[in-house]
């Protein structure tokens, strides 16, 4: 390891490789942190000390930083790190004027030393996650809404996709690699060709295979620490009770009338939230039926289920394949607000989407007082 100017004791930024030697030392140098409290749970370098850019200059005054256990030497060597190498390499330029000539930091960051798999620690607040968890979901565990507690809601979740088609798809693909612990997948159907113009999780290859089986292998390969199953039967009267007892949420991408109703009459009673999306042509629309918690129920804005033959179905009407992945991302980030319990669900209201002038709109959807179903709660 040689140093890029001669007149340095240690190089200014090390790569990964090079920082990890330079760990194995005896004594190893004072390895500092220098993100915000809330990038921890992402992991942390084994040993690190945290000490945010901002605390820097506590190092060089009298007292010792609370998080040190001895103050540093100005002959010691010292590296830093930071998300992606730019605040440490802040902190490094200006410990040097400090007098402090064996300070390093890790070019590239965390995320580097990350992408060259290197060993990582948790970070504090993460108990409830193993390293892998820290690693896969790092960009949720930053964001404040989500961060360690929620990450392990959506671990704790458990989501029941009915119907694997266009909105499943889209849908259970983003949920498993969101982390939701439990996803289960139900659809009666096999893949066929014309299919695969929008239901995004099957392949050529699977054509004639059961949707349920197929993407439960899918979704598996995408997160295999969650669990996925595969109900390659019709949603009934029979089996659906138990199915919706089981989960938090049913995201509704069925693709007829009476499995809607189904859902939605029984979801009211077990006082399951249904997120329900649908696509026609180049349109779509979305919503949360969610009568528990003061909403409306899909007999609030329909009564009856429509007369046999009086709409048509995707294979009449046609659909651009894109449609579906538009409508059931946003059912999946419904869902996901759900079990973390945030944001402003869309319950209430109805999303419309019209691809083809490029319009999203809102309208209101009362809960009706005489609602034959939801009235009574």
């Amino acid at each position: 390891m040689e140093s890029a100017n001669p007149s340095d004791p240690v190089p200014q930024e090390l790569d990964p490789e090079q920082a990890a030697r330079w760990l194995e030392l005896e004594p190893p140098p004072r390895l500092i942190d220098v993100r915000e409290v809330e990038e921890l749970h992402s992991g942390m370098v084994s040993g690190a000390t945290h000490i945010p850019l901002r605390e820097i200059p506590s190092i060089v005054s009298p007292g010792t930083h609370p998080h040190l256990s001895a103050p540093i030497s100005i002959e010691e060597n010292i590296l830093i790190y930071c998300a992606k190498g730019i605040r440490s390499y802040d902190a490094m330029h200006w410990l040097r004027q400090q007098g402090y000539h064996r300070c390093a930091s890790l070019r590239g960051g965390i995320e580097a030393w990350r992408g060259a798999n290197l060993p990582l620690a948790a970070g504090p607040g993460s108990d409830h996650l193993d390293l892998d968890d820290l690693q896969r979901y790092a960009r949720h565990l930053t964001i404040p809404e989500v961060g360690e507690e929620g990450q392990s809601k959506l671990l704790a979740g458990r989501v029941l996709v009915v119907g694997g088609g266009g909105l499943g798809s889209p849908a259970a693909l983003y949920l498993a690699a969101a982390g939701v612990g439990h996803i289960t997948i139900a659809d009666d159907d096999v893949v066929e060709l014309s299919n695969l113009q929008r239901q995004v999780l099957y392949r050529t290859d699977e054509i004639g295979h059961s949707k349920a089986k197929a993407a439960a292998k899918t979704l598996s390969a995408l997160n295999p620490a969650i669990e996925i199953v595969a109900f390659p039967y019709r949603v009934t009267a029979v089996n659906a009770p138990e199915l919706i007892r089981d989960h938090h949420v049913v995201l509704d991408g069925a693709d007829n009338f009476e499995t809607r109703f189904l859902i939605n009459d029984l979801c009211v009673e077990q006082q399951t939230p249904v997120v329900h999306g649908s696509v026609y042509r180049f349109e779509g629309q979305l919503t949360v039926f969610d009568p528990a918690r003061g909403g409306p129920c899909l007999r609030c804005l329909h009564p009856e289920p429509p007369a046999e033959g009086s709409h048509a179905n995707c294979a009449e009407a046609g659909v651009l394949g894109v449609m579906p992945g538009i409508i059931g991302t946003i059912q999946a980030a419904e869902t996901i607000k759900i079990l973390l319990g945030q944001g402003e669900s869309m319950s209430g209201r109805l999303l419309l989407i019209d691809a083809l002038k490029g319009s999203f709109r809102q309208i209101k959807i009362p809960r009706r007082p005489d609602c034959m179903l939801c009235g009574q709660y």
